[in-house]
């Protein structure tokens, strides 16, 4: 496979209007934690929408392993519209990844640190009877899914990608690899999937989408195994025309260096996100990081040969330094990107009408999804002589209604903390996350 080898300057790349992010506006929306059915923590949620409208949710438990799927119908406006059903698992879910069918059924992808699950319903999937959820791969904590990796071909067929897991600080880290793993008939068997080496890189947070003809696109971030070394990370797209089990399939080019930190009070890993045209032109959305070290949040945008880093054109939207952890992008029925993202731990959501968003300074647009300073203080602290708490917004996730109107889901970690003692007989506060919730924004 070629080209991942050099990284690419960013092209064409202007500021923005928009790069003031605190002048966002805040529209009226609904907002509220997504059901559990029972008292328990949640994590960042994944969104989609079908062909009528319909929503579409799965939201991991934070601990203790499961998920959660939920789904209302394109007018709904509070919890008790969801109907939701608990999915179970051996471990954590780390990672959650959800496509639709033609049809509008679910197919959910769940990784935890042992195990990946694949889970599907195609009647009353708001009982657990209506599923069938299968441990298709048990990889002993030696791989792992990030990023919405998983999709459905034209016939509806499964394919997702998977590579290496990334030990902390790099302890005991395993040679790097990324996978495509497939299934074409009898998915609820873990031995029809089929997994197949295609890059001796690890292709971290990736986005796979099928355009029309079948072709598989891919947003990721790609990193070289750090004893080949100094470590970057790769903002890259590919694209495969056939025969994706095969590494030599694959070709791409490298867009930008993505930006992560692993010590922030969220963790930032390396993000990217993919939407194509209704043509199967690639749109990407990444945070980047700079020259200086500081990062940039990127739109890219190409319509032809786009394998060619020449071909693409990048704006870069906003430059900072409080954007924070987690991104998403996606198009409307006139292919206009709509995209979220995390600013001080804020949710924000642009737009751009124009016909040449990648270029056009003034066609964007932005609006506040919802500030954890908005939202009422928890009052219940878990730690000793913690005194003050705040609400911390991170990794959006967003579709589009059939009414072209956005739905938002995030995660909200409540933060306690506290410099003061007020007794002093027992330990100083431990800052940490007391509780968190997975939470949505309807129009």
């Amino acid at each position: 496979m070629r080209l991942l080898g050099i990284l690419l300057p960013l092209l064409a790349l202007s500021v923005s209007a928009c790069d003031d992010d605190r002048a966002a506006t805040d529209k009226s929306s609904r907002r509220f934690f997504l059901p559990t059915g029972e008292p328990t923590n949640t994590s960042a949620p994944v969104l989609e929408t079908d062909a009528s409208g319909r929503l579409h949710a799965a939201y991991p438990a934070y601990s203790r392993g499961g998920a959660y799927y939920a789904t209302c119908a394109s007018t709904c406006t509070k919890p008790e519209d969801f109907a939701v059903v608990r999915l179970e698992t051996v471990g954590t879910v780390a990672n959650a990844s959800l496509a639709l069918t033609a049809e509008g059924h679910p197919r959910l992808l769940l990784s935890t640190g042992s195990s990946t699950y694949f889970a599907t319903c195609d009647a009353d999937c708001a009982t657990p009877g209506g599923w069938t959820t299968t441990r298709i791969l048990d990889h002993g904590g030696v791989r792992e899914v990030t990023g919405e990796a998983l999709a459905l071909d034209p016939a509806g067929r499964p394919r997702f990608v998977s590579h290496t897991f990334r030990a902390y600080l790099g302890i005991g880290q395993k040679p790097y690899e990324t996978q495509f793993v497939q299934c074409d008939a009898d998915c609820s068997d873990p031995a029809s999937w089929r997994a197949s080496a295609i890059s001796q890189q690890n292709w971290q947070g990736t986005h796979l989408r099928f355009d029309a003809k079948g072709r598989a696109h891919v947003a990721t971030v790609a990193s070289d195994w750090p004893g080949a070394g100094p470590l970057r990370n790769r903002a890259a797209y590919l694209v495969c025309d056939a025969d994706c089990d095969r590494p030599e399939s694959w070709y791409g080019t490298g867009l930008v260096e993505a930006y992560e930190n692993l010590v922030a009070a969220v963790r930032m890993e390396p993000t990217v996100s993919l939407a194509l045209t209704k043509d199967g032109r690639p749109r990407v959305l990444t945070l980047a990081k700079r020259d200086d070290g500081q990062k940039s949040l990127i739109y890219f945008a190409c319509d032809d040969a786009c394998t060619n880093g020449d071909r693409w054109t990048g704006i870069r939207l906003s430059d900072q330094d409080k954007l924070a952890a987690g991104l998403d992008l996606a198009l409307d029925a006139q292919d206009h990107p709509r995209y979220v993202y995390t600013l001080d731990y804020d949710i924000v959501l642009g737009r751009c009408d124009s016909d040449h968003c990648e270029s056009d300074e003034t066609g964007w647009s932005l609006e506040k999804v919802e500030s954890g300073r908005d939202m009422k203080p928890d009052q219940i602290f878990l730690e000793p002589n913690c005194t003050v708490a705040a609400w911390f917004l991170h990794s959006p996730s967003l579709a589009i209604g059939a009414d072209g109107k956005p739905r938002i889901g995030y995660q909200a970690r409540d933060i306690s903390g506290g410099l003061s003692r007020p007794d002093p007989t027992k330990p100083r506060c431990v800052a940490g996350t007391d509780m968190t919730w997975s939470r949505i924004a309807l129009p």
